[in-house]
């Protein structure tokens, strides 16, 4: 008997980020000494301080469902949090905790569009942006960026005010170029985007990963922006799926629809471990110094791709990973590097349509192990 497979599912495509990390394994089980500079989180534990808060949860029988949009004082503290830090004027109630940011992701595609919409992407943007739209039956229009991987905002407006665009996807700092946009960029593209009609999603999921820039979260100063953030990459805490969404009240009672009769809660124990993360002086201090090692990280990989004749790689202001232009089909040149060098990294191809020329390397590694990597890649760079 021949069964079905829906439309909607075989539009899917499997994460190329995945993809990349699972010829790798392959490798090591075949005993080679293969470095990862694929895979998108950081490569520090989680504070101690979190996971002992966590651990007492536990303890205490804390293990049960929670409310669904999370425990009250989980957002509590998170709304004060994003009137602190980001100068967004928010209740609790207009915030959702889910099981990951890309849930969150996926909370409002879900919502916000259906067959025959269309949703603006950037060229290149995170793997998953992507996939999420299509899960919906939408359409995508791609919008280039230009040499400094910063917007192309003429052909931004043009899409905007040619198409019926109905979410509009922003992500600062961005994955997978590390760059930054100023507030002036920001409120650019968002004033556009609301003068036509459009929804502004804005994944914040890196904003504490900054080195030369200052964090703007647009929804401090515009309605009908809805902010995505989370645990991940802030706390290295990508196991523990806990991220957010934070929109006004008639959205957020459509998002927890969807939660309720998908994932029901964010896991209750991870919630106590976020409180720790908030509300502790000591993950700050952490997280200072993760980003401190990831700024030396960034210069060291950044300085030694330059040196290779033909490669061209602009410095990443944010978030762990660079995209060099390696001037040769991504594909091609990813595939090299692992079979040849035993050093993964991820296509361009894999992020747009533009960028086939680019890879996408991460950081998130030992000083010890970049460098190697480096010295790996002189092999087919120079």
């Amino acid at each position: 008997m021949s069964r079905k497979i829906s439309r909607r599912v075989q539009r899917i495509e499997s994460s190329a980020t995945l993809k990349m990390a699972d010829l790798a394994k392959e490798l090591r089980r075949q005993g080679e000494d293969v470095i990862s500079l694929g895979v998108g989180e950081p490569d520090f534990d989680t504070p101690r301080n979190i996971k002992k808060c966590s651990k007492e949860a536990l303890d205490s029988g804390f293990v049960h469902y929670t409310d669904s949009k999370g425990i009250p004082e989980l957002r509590e503290l998170l709304s004060e949090k994003l009137g602190r830090e980001n100068n967004i004027d928010i209740e609790s109630d207009e915030i959702i905790l889910t099981p990951g940011a890309k849930f969150a992701i996926f909370l409002a595609c879900q919502t916000l569009l259906e067959d025959g919409d269309k949703a603006l992407l950037f060229d290149p943007s995170w793997v998953s942006y992507k996939e999420s739209v299509k899960m919906t039956g939408a359409g995508i229009e791609w919008c280039s960026m230009n040499n400094e991987l910063r917007p192309s905002v003429e052909e931004y407006k043009d899409i905007l005010e040619s198409t019926d665009i109905s979410l509009v996807v922003l992500n600062s700092p961005c994955n997978p170029t590390g760059q930054v946009y100023s507030e002036g960029e920001i409120r650019e593209l968002v004033e556009i985007a609301l003068d036509n009609d459009a929804y502004v999603l804005s994944d914040e999921i890196y904003e504490k990963i900054i080195y030369d820039r200052e964090h703007y979260s647009p929804s401090a100063d515009y309605e009908d922006v809805i902010t995505i953030n989370g645990f991940s990459k802030t706390y290295s805490m990508t196991g523990w799926r806990l991220g957010y969404i934070v929109a006004d009240e008639e959205l957020i009672n459509q998002f927890i629809k969807i939660q309720q009769h998908s994932v029901s809660c964010p896991t209750s124990f991870a919630q106590k471990g976020a409180l720790c993360a908030l509300n502790d002086p000591v993950s700050d201090e952490i997280v200072g110094e993760m980003v401190g090692r990831f700024k030396g990280r960034r210069d060291m990989l950044v300085d030694g791709l330059n040196s290779f004749s033909d490669v061209e790689c602009v410095t990443p202001e944010g978030a762990f990973y660079a995209f060099p232009d390696v001037g040769r089909d991504s594909d091609v040149v990813a595939e090299q590097l692992l079979r040849e060098c035993h050093v993964v990294v991820t296509p361009g191809s894999a992020f747009g349509e533009d960028c086939k020329n680019n890879i996408r390397i991460s950081y998130a590694r030992s000083e010890e192990r970049i460098k190697e990597a480096l010295e790996r890649m002189e092999k087919i760079f120079d």
